[in-house]
């Protein structure tokens, strides 16, 4: 556009540039911060520009060899990082780079698009830029804070300049700490505007940097091959048994403790401290989870004050959101422990789920302004609720639960939507306490509701009938159960079509529930209506188109009329209709091949993952039609079958995909045994030993 003419050397070396990033915008903007950071004044004869041009002619030649520039960027970032000429600060920054992406990747701030305020990255970048052999070299005064809290300045500075973080697209009057300030009248205009930054980082830089933290090398530097042209073979970092970077750990000692306190007092400012508070009460127990720290965590879930600085930070509704979400990872992490027991999962559970969630209730409660009675009051009720049903704890779900429905009625009325909802959650949470009266009295209530605001064919109301007519069916009342189903599923009928896949996604509901209970032929009726729903809805469709209504996939549907084929042979099975088991099964497993087809074509894992669901369906299904054929005296058909099923089954399977194996060459050994030809009990021996 400025007349450049396209035989000059910047035209030619830009365009080598351009394509050796793929084209990618993302990519560019990685190598422009590189050469920005580098020198601003910079020339086709600079060593970065040089190095660039360099790494992106490569990046062509391994493009052209792997058909992707699946890795240009990857390349760039860690080209980025070897332009800084001082060795250290490049370890610093590296180090830096990868505990951002990993310390915050799974912080509500970072997800919802707020970012990390800067006063909280600097205190990572401190303890993390003081890491030498491994383990940070803990300060000794408030001026050695200073001086490390300095250098991380500069080392956030630095990544933003090179466009490897980037400051959030929210304003600094969108953050809670200047928001806070506002209300106390402690808002310092003085302050610089640097302080008030937040950031983020590009999902794609993020996932890069995830990555590298799995390098085995000193300070995540990449490791030698022909295409990191900046890497030369007599200075690659050799991979070795490098200590594991304890990201969680280094964040919890810079928010408690005696080096937070130290840095406390070196970030000055009312705003600073502020973010800090926001940040701690929002994610510490978060922290020390991840940090295998867990019984302090639950030390802080059931801290009264800990509560009280939450809800101060955050507001009840978010608080309580928060406080239920540590609860069940806390429940996680202390589900999952190993057989050896282990001191910080020395606690009772239980205990803590129950006053945590009973702490921040109460402290909600304390601090509302108006009246214990307000909507805000109501929802925290129904959040901590929900909560305590993940968390396995469902009557204490139910009372609060009942608690926030009350609530509701006494605020908004018995017609309202929101009511309905709130009824219908506590019937859910007597369901799982087996108080079955009670349950379908609140179901009926919540459809009541539901009627009243002519909200009978809104998704929550067609789901809170199908609720209880699940219920009816479990308690043996087939009759309301059936005309409950058949209201459901015309109410599915009249919004989504009659051959829709959410029309016979729940007839093949139903069809499960009645099996469960013993009613094969009413099961087998119902299956069959669904399979030929779903043959309806997905019907004329071609091969290429990936999604329906109600963002099911193809694939996916194709999956679930396999498994209803499977179904529908179980059931022919048990009634003596073995032909017709044959058949269906036959049908499943034709239906579950082409969804592992699918599922490869679309480079998807789990279709090669042998301990995926449709794998253990398949083995499964080739056995039974083995012993099926079997039992008509098919031999040649079982020897078939069970001739697929090893075909189907390695030492990656599951144990009991291998059982099934097994069994299949016993069978087989039989088949041969019973012919009494010598040749045949050669073959009978070995379908023994591979079956022992």
């Amino acid at each position: 556009p400025n007349g450049l003419p396209k035989t000059s050397p910047v035209f030619a070396q830009a365009r080598i540039i351009v394509k050796g990033c793929g084209n990618s915008p993302l990519a560019l903007r990685i190598a422009g911060g590189m050469l920005r950071s580098r020198n601003r004044n910079w020339t086709l004869s600079s060593p970065a520009w040089k190095l660039l041009v360099e790494q992106c002619r490569t990046s062509l030649e391994e493009a052209s060899k792997i058909r992707s520039f699946a890795n240009s960027v990857q390349r760039l970032i860690d080209l980025s990082f070897a332009t800084v000429l001082d060795l250290k600060f490049r370890s610093c920054l590296r180090q830096c780079f990868v505990a951002f992406a990993m310390v915050f990747h799974d912080t509500d701030s970072l997800k919802v698009g707020k970012g990390i305020s800067r006063s909280v990255v600097i205190r990572l970048f401190a303890i993390v830029s003081s890491i030498e052999d491994g383990l940070p070299q803990p300060p000794l005064t408030p001026e050695d804070v200073a001086d490390q809290m300095e250098d991380a300045a500069l080392i956030l500075d630095t990544l933003e300049t090179m466009n490897l973080v980037q400051r959030a697209g929210h304003g600094v009057s969108k953050s809670s700490a200047m928001s806070m300030m506002k209300d106390t009248g402690g808002l310092d205009t003085s302050n610089n505007s640097s302080n008030h930054r937040c950031y983020s980082m590009h999902e794609s830089i993020k996932a890069i940097a995830e990555e590298m933290a799995k390098r085995k090398t000193e300070a995540f530097a990449p490791v030698y091959d022909e295409f990191n042209s900046f890497v030369p073979k007599t200075e690659a970092v050799p991979e070795s048994a490098v200590p594991p970077f304890l990201f969680d750990e280094y964040m919890v000692m810079m928010l408690t403790g005696e080096i937070a306190n130290m840095a406390e007092s070196v970030q000055e400012s009312l705003y600073d401290r502020l973010n800090i508070e926001e940040y701690i009460t929002e994610n510490m127990p978060l922290h020390l989870i991840r940090a295998k720290m867990a019984k302090k965590a639950a030390g802080f879930l059931i801290d009264q004050d800990f509560c009280k600085r939450r809800v101060i930070a955050l507001g009840p509704i978010e608080a309580t959101r928060r406080h239920v979400s540590d609860l069940i990872d806390l429940r996680r992490a202390h589900a999952t422990k190993n057989a050896p027991k282990s001191s910080e999962l020395d606690f009772d559970i239980v205990e803590v789920i129950q006053g945590g969630s009973a702490c921040i209730i109460d402290e909600v409660l304390r601090q509302s302004d108006d009246s214990p009675k307000s909507i805000s009051i109501a929802i925290c009720l129904s959040t901590m609720g929900e909560g305590l049903i993940k968390a396995r704890q469902p009557r204490e779900a139910s009372q609060r639960l009942d608690e926030a429905a009350t609530l509701y009625r006494e605020l908004l009325g018995k017609v309202h939507v929101d009511v309905a909802r709130a009824v219908n959650s506590v019937a859910k949470s007597l369901v799982k306490i087996n108080e079955t009266r009670a349950a379908l009295v609140q179901f009926g209530e919540a459809s009541s509701a539901y009627e009243e605001c002519n909200s009978s064919h809104h998704f929550d109301s067609i789901a809170n009938l199908q609720g209880m007519a699940n219920l009816f069916v479990t308690s043996g009342d087939f009759q309301a159960a059936t005309a409950l189903y058949e209201n459901v599923i015309n109410r599915k009928q009249s919004v989504h079509g009659e051959s829709s896949v959410a029309t016979a996604k729940t007839i093949n509901d139903y069809a499960v529930i009645l099996a469960k209970n013993g009613r094969m032929d009413d099961a087998l009726a119902r299956y069959e209506m669904a399979r030929a729903t779903y043959e309806k809805a997905l019907n004329g469709l071609p091969p290429s188109m990936s999604w329906l209504n109600h963002g099911e996939s193809a694939a996916k549907c194709g999956f679930d009329m396999a498994l209803i084929n499977l179904n529908i042979a179980s059931i022919k099975s048990k009634k003596g209709d073995t032909n017709g088991a044959i058949n269906s099964y036959e049908k499943g497993v034709q239906g579950l091949r082409k969804y592992k087809d699918d599922l490869d074509m679309a480079g998807d894992e789990a279709g090669k993952n042998k301990n995926s669901s449709h794998m253990r369906h398949l083995v499964s299904a080739l056995g039974r039609i083995g012993s099926l054929k079997l039992k008509l005296g098919d031999k040649n058909g079982a020897l078939e079958a069970y001739a697929a099923l090893f075909l189907e089954v390695d030492n990656e399977s599951p144990m009991a995909s291998r059982l099934e194996k097994a069994k299949a060459h016993i069978k087989c050994a039989t088949i041969y045994r019973q012919s009494g030809e010598r040749e045949d009990n050669k073959h009978a021996i070995l379908h023994l030993r591979e079956a022992l």
